[in-house]
């Protein structure tokens, strides 16, 4: 019952020396027990969230429990045996004293009560023995959810009932940003008719808040009986994180699994993991740094960003490394908070990095790398190891070549590489990056025409940082960029705009341990962690199980190389001390297991000038001329046949 979601501190400490002794597992386990929630009361550790059931788990307890092992809250399905009579002494006795939280499924009380109520004695041992009460899985028998709702409530909710037809939008409270984050005061919709219900208000409904309302209705409620905090959350159901969505936008769940993310954030605490703050940034594809590329005027540009407040990253194309204007260049040297420039391919000929050969990949990738080392030592500006894929496109093998060559992460419109299905699941879309193919990160973007104030709050509550890609075309009519710039600033106030290796590296999840260690888990192959506080801090670094660890050789620790043995019997993983307000950058190091000295050949180097000469025809001139871009275009249909 308790397997691994046991603190390490706790295995470690106590379940070695017991073992050693010849006590059996079981033993050890009931000791564990009973010194863990000795502990609790002590407030030496995290408290777990308790899920009772009854026979087994109902398909909605399952789900809740997978997604709050996914958030990291530790938590325990607790059996709730029949043929008890005395339900609240048996309750009293199977949980520790000031035990924090336990979910209550109606549906689950009711079979174990056996009764059209929740017994008195159990309402106040519930609302007297627990600091949170977790209502959810409301709507399945109406009456009696309504029953314990009323009664869990001490009359502040009178029933649960179902959604009016013609409701369409959720509507989080403007002060519920404790709770609810970056989604507090939005409206969207629409709402779930098949899952979703409201509550009716009851008599004694003053000291209930309203969270989430629909219809003017609570959806998702919190009140304080007794100095125990009851959360009701009128959904039926939650989402499976393993659903495959392929399109289907995430907000079709949001009612199915956020609401039920916040709340246990919230009775976790810091005790979960948690996003570090919003990271944003406007990538523009494809321009030379020249004072002019299409309709992009790079002073305008600037001036723009430091009006509306955002940082602008070139996808620069390795091709053009001898052709940037040194006007521009010190623009960027000059304005780092502003414009950055990352990898954008090599010769960003069509789907170059959808190959699936390694040894070509390879030699494209290092081709690339040392172009844009010339690049800098001719201009002095630093280009971050992130790869913005060409048109969208990019294989596994790809990803794996970035790996191998130790770069930070890609960054792609398109969530999957080439020729495969769009196969992701809620899992992979609820954390900072994909890493699902190559064992390499990949970090999600959108055109600003295509993202809404509640996709904004989604990133951010999930730790995805918010990125925008354009191209030069925007900026014939950039009204649609400024208002998501505008939106962004909105909902995320504190949000950091900066380049892509800033935010990638920023780009991590956290949790307090139980000995006061931060646990720190990156989505990226390099991390930037900073102690901001007056005292010396413990950190635990481990990238998720995802990456791939068999190739990497040390963790670099800023520039000093650590030896694998020496940090960690893992590989990805690595504990340091960080002293008050010092940072630290972590990396894994991998081998180059994809060497290649082969050349891409004279015939490859002259397609792609040619192809990009063309490009900057077509951006510079025809794009300004529909009816000679509409000719262009035909022309190339006919040459292509």
């Amino acid at each position: 019952m308790w397997g691994s979601a046991w603190p390490r501190c706790y295995a470690k400490r106590i379940l070695a020396p017991l073992e050693t002794a010849g006590l059996t597992e079981n033993v050890c386990r009931e000791h564990i027990r009973k010194e863990y929630w000795t502990s609790i009361v002590k407030g030496q550790v995290f408290s777990r969230l308790i899920v009772p059931y009854v026979g087994e788990l109902r398909g909605a307890d399952a789900r809740l429990l997978q997604l709050a092992e996914f958030l990291g809250v530790r938590c325990e399905a607790l059996p709730l045996p029949a043929g008890v009579n005395r339900y609240a002494d048996y309750l009293a006795s199977a949980t520790p004293k000031e035990a924090s939280s336990i979910v209550i499924n109606p549906t689950v009380i009711k079979h174990w009560v056996r009764s059209e109520t929740i017994p008195d004695d159990l309402v106040s041992l519930l609302l007297h023995r627990f600091r949170h009460l977790f209502v959810h899985g409301l709507g399945v028998d109406d009456e009696f959810d309504s029953r314990a709702v009323a009664s869990l409530s001490m009359g502040g909710f009178k029933s649960v009932r179902a959604i009016d037809g013609g409701i369409n939008s959720y509507e989080i409270a403007r002060e519920s940003e404790q709770m609810c984050g970056p989604f507090a005061g939005l409206s969207f919709g629409p709402t779930n008719p098949f899952n979703d219900r409201v509550l009716s208000n009851g008599t004694n409904n003053s000291a209930a808040r309203t969270l989430i309302s629909i219809g003017a209705l609570p959806f998702m409620a919190v009140l304080n009986v007794n100095g125990t905090e009851v959360l009701f959350l009128a959904s039926e159901d939650v989402a499976d994180l393993n659903t495959e969505i392929g399109t289907v936008p995430l907000a079709d769940f949001f009612s199915r699994f956020v609401p039920h993310a916040m709340a246990l954030r919230h009775v976790a605490g810091n005790g979960c993991w948690r996003p570090s703050r919003g990271h944003a940034a406007i990538v523009i594809d494809d321009p030379l740094l020249r004072n002019n590329y299409g309709f992009l005027n790079f002073q305008s540009l600037l001036l723009m960003a430091n009006e509306h407040n955002f940082h602008a990253a070139i996808a620069f194309i390795p091709h053009n490394f001898r052709r940037s204007s040194r006007r521009i260049t010190r623009l960027f040297l000059e304005n780092a908070s502003r414009l950055s420039i990352c990898f954008h391919g090599n010769d960003h000929t069509e789907s170059e990095f959808a190959l699936r050969e390694p040894t070509v990949l390879s030699a494209l990738v290092r081709n690339a790398e040392h172009r844009m080392n010339v690049h800098e030592e001719i201009t002095g500006l630093q280009c971050g190891k992130v790869m913005v894929f060409p048109q969208g496109n990019f294989s596994t093998e790809a990803m794996q070549v970035l790996r191998s060559r130790n770069f930070s992460a890609a960054v792609n419109t398109v969530p999957y590489p080439v020729g495969e299905a769009d196969r992701l699941t809620i899992r992979d879309l609820s954390q900072p990056a994909v890493l699902r193919y190559g064992g390499f990160p990949l970090f999600l973007r959108r055109p600003s025409k295509k993202i809404k104030k509640e996709d904004i709050a989604f990133n951010v509550f999930f730790g995805r940082p918010v990125l925008i890609v354009e191209h030069h075309g925007i900026f014939q009519d950039p009204k649609s960029l400024i208002e998501t710039v505008a939106n962004i600033n909105l909902v995320v106030p504190d949000v950091r705009w900066a380049n892509l290796t800033t935010i990638i590296s920023g780009s991590f999840l956290t949790r307090n341990e139980c000995d006061g260690t931060l646990h720190v888990r990156p989505y990226a192959e390099s991390v930037h962690v900073s102690n901001d506080s007056n005292s010396p801090k413990k950190y635990l670094i481990e990238w998720p199980d995802s990456f791939e660890r068999d190739s990497v050789e040390w963790i670099r620790e800023n520039e000093t190389l650590r030896a694998e043995c020496e940090t960690s019997q893992r590989r990805g993983q690595v504990a340091a001390e960080i002293a008050p307000y010092d940072s630290r950058t972590f990396s894994l190091v991998h081998r180059d297991v994809f060497p290649s000295n082969r050349s891409l050949g004279y015939r490859r180097h002259v397609r792609a000038f040619v192809r990009r000469r063309l490009s900057e025809i077509r951006d510079n001139y025809l794009s300004k001329n529909q009816e000679l871009l509409r000719l262009a275009r035909i022309v190339q249909e006919r040459l292509l046949r």
